[in-house]
């Protein structure tokens, strides 16, 4: 666990960090499948060569989410805080059809396990050279105060300690 912790926080210490204008939250239908089509998300925009998806549910609930790295490696989606510290973390890959994935919740420069999951569904696949990370979160778990604070990464290898490549952030609001 130390060392999954030291190999990310290394990784975010040394990025290039890449921070967007905030996205306008708008209402969509996007599925949770490992796939993004064009379309599919309310909101999709590159951040430093990272594919990013956003969309909510017609009733307001729902927070689906899309990361799209060019890589056979890990991806991660971290919410709640524009860094690190704070930030609730799912971390995943494919390897060969096997998904794994990591729940971490940020503390300082390190990480570590959540105990209880606020994932609503979630799908990622390796395809194409890209690595593509669906998920379905609670808005009210989240967002506060009409925003939501988003941080993306991705590494080159399928596995949960090597070190990141790029790294970006920004911002989600509520469309007014």
């Amino acid at each position: 666990m130390k060392r999954l912790a030291f190999a990310f926080v290394s990784a975010m210490l040394m990025a290039v960090v890449v921070s967007a204008a905030p996205i306008s939250l708008a209402v969509g239908s996007a599925a949770v499948d490992g796939l993004v089509s064009q379309g599919e998300y309310a909101n999709f925009t590159t951040l430093s060569g990272i594919g990013f998806g956003a969309t909510l549910s017609d009733d307001g609930s729902l927070i689906t989410l899309a990361i799209q790295a060019p890589t056979s490696g890990w991806v991660a989606i971290g919410l709640g805080a524009g860094i690190m510290d704070g930030a609730w973390m799912l971390l995943a890959y494919d390897a060969d059809g096997k998904p794994a994935y990591s729940e971490q919740l940020g503390a300082g420069h390190f990480h570590q396990a959540v105990k209880a999951s606020k994932i609503l569904k979630s799908q990622v696949k390796a395809v194409g050279g890209s690595t593509v990370l669906e998920i379905q979160v609670k808005g009210s778990d989240f967002i506060k105060d009409g925003t939501l604070p988003v941080i993306l990464a991705y590494g080159k290898n399928p596995d949960f300690t090597s070190k990141h490549v790029r790294y970006a952030k920004t911002s989600l609001v509520l469309a007014q």
